[in-house]
Formats: structure tokens, sequence, C-alpha cells
């Protein structure tokens, strides 16, 4: 998977892609919030941008 910069909403911090619905993707912001609060059962994997 790789994700356009361009088409990623820049008003949210968590959403799903149309085309994979179980799939989340977040914003650097929320995965230093979720850290921060040390939230458990949460894990984080980078994805490629172009």
């Amino acid at each position: 998977m790789l994700l356009d910069t361009s088409s990623l909403p820049n008003h949210l911090d968590l959403f799903r892609l149309e085309d994979f619905p179980t799939t989340m993707v977040c914003t650097e912001r929320f995965v230093e919030a979720c850290r921060r609060l040390g939230l458990d059962g949460v894990s984080f994997q980078g994805l490629p941008m172009k």
C-alpha cells in the first residue's frame, strides 16, 4: 500500500480508506497522543507515502 499524501484528509487524525475498510490510518500526531496516554492493545505500523 502506498498512500498519496495529496488525497489524505488534512483535518482528520484517524480515518479509514475506502478500498480497505478494515484498515485504520492515522497521523503521527495521533500516534504520539496514544503513546502519551499509554494506551494498551494499540499497535502502529508505518506506511509508505508519495
